[in-house]
């Protein structure tokens, strides 16, 4: 009998348990997509990946980004330079951006380039290339040759 009694007691406990805390993010990365991503972003750099897996500088006028809405602005200083139509899938991980050539993305168009995006805190990292779908890479590791990693910080 007591040992039913215990048996009974324990079971009882654990119904009224406490659901357990949700998950934080992998890395502090945050979940991310376009509207996450409006707004005027300054350009901390622009580096290259060589055959040999290292990075190298490049120098580049871009001294932030734009995104309103679906478009993507290159700025140097305050003049606006070319723009693409941004697509960003957040369901992936990591979630993935596409980039179409002009102001409007036209049915059946194949993207300019394409790549990978991230959040960190109030910076954006995007690892892409102007290349076709089946060679984007899976993840930020190891990025292949002739991909460029892009660094943003969230201005104002």
């Amino acid at each position: 009998m007591r040992i039913a009694i215990a048996l009974l007691a324990a079971f009882g406990l654990t119904a009224f348990a406490p659901a357990p805390l949700p998950r934080p993010k992998r890395g502090g990365e945050q979940e991310f997509n376009l509207q996450k991503f409006q707004g005027h972003w300054r350009s901390l750099g622009l580096k290259g990946y060589d055959g040999a897996g290292k990075t190298y500088s490049i120098g580049w006028s871009v001294t932030s980004v734009k995104v309103v809405g679906e478009q993507w602005t290159f700025m140097h200083g305050d003049r606006e330079s070319t723009k693409y139509v941004l697509v960003i899938d957040p369901t992936k991980r990591p979630a993935t951006i596409d980039f179409y050539s002009g102001t409007i993305r036209a049915e059946g168009a194949r993207p300019y380039g394409l790549g990978l995006i991230k959040r960190e805190g109030d910076r954006v990292t995007i690892l892409y290339s102007a290349t076709t779908a089946d060679k984007r890479p899976r993840s930020f590791e190891k990025p292949p040759s002739g991909w460029w990693l892009l660094t943003l910080e969230k201005m104002g």
